[in-house]
């Protein structure tokens, strides 16, 4: 048994350069968020076949940790204009923070296909790490459209269902009865393969815990939820 589920793990395709120098403000904001610890719990009693169905505001934030590293990324859904939708992404690194905001048509479509063909970019926004925004339009969006459809499309992950469990302990709670699954994502940086559990009540990619087959990079959910608002 297949499904296919959105996420944001790989869409910092626009992120700068690797040489800015650490934040000490950026670190504790990421130990903080990796040191929360909810105590709510939420069941399941059917393992996941399909994603939940997208609507405004849902968001998840999502803990990274490679070896010493730790980074956290943020997905929301913002906004909805007819079959377009709203994307931000946001990513927290000890260097800084950085986002995107993307209008997008046939994200409902790539769910089934992940073909980016399917994906049409109507407007790109990017915030550097010194609050700066930059808005992608006319020929150099055109020219750019292909190389952000992929990493769009790079995100949604087939899961090969293994089976249910019984509880997954993460920051943003306790999940009894996640899906245990095996998830190929397909990106404009390579191929990834990682074990992991998913639970019907995560919206999006549905992803509380997931390990990297390759490099052992470890993927937690820190939070979600439904009451997501534009930052830009």
């Amino acid at each position: 048994m297949r499904t296919r589920v959105f996420s944001a793990l790989f869409a910092i395709v626009f992120l700068s350069a690797c040489a800015a120098s650490v934040d000490p403000a950026m670190q504790r904001r990421i130990v903080d968020a990796f040191n929360r610890s909810s105590d709510a719990t939420y069941d399941a009693t059917a393992a996941v076949v399909k994603p939940m169905p997208f609507a405004v505001g849902q968001y998840i934030v999502l803990g990274n940790t490679d070896g010493e590293e730790r980074t956290i990324s943020k997905t929301a859904i913002v906004g909805r204009d007819g079959d377009a939708w709203t994307l931000e992404i946001t990513t927290l690194s000890p260097t800084g923070e950085t986002a995107m905001q993307m209008k997008v048509r046939g994200l409902d479509k790539v769910q089934e296909t992940m073909d980016p063909d399917d994906i049409d970019i109507l407007s790109l926004k990017l915030r550097d790490r010194e609050g700066q925004v930059q808005n992608i339009d006319g020929m150099a969006l055109s020219l750019m459209k292909g190389q952000y459809a992929k990493a769009l499309t790079g995100i949604a992950m087939k899961y090969e269902i293994a089976t249910t469990t019984g509880s997954v302990k993460v920051p943003a709670g306790t999940f009894n009865g996640c899906t245990k699954a095996t998830s190929k994502v397909e990106t404009m940086f390579g191929d990834y393969e990682s074990e992991g559990f998913i639970h019907p009540k995560v919206p999006l990619s549905g992803i509380v815990r997931s390990v990297m087959k390759d490099n052992g990079v470890v993927t937690e959910l820190l939070e979600f939820g439904t009451n997501a608002r534009s930052t830009f």
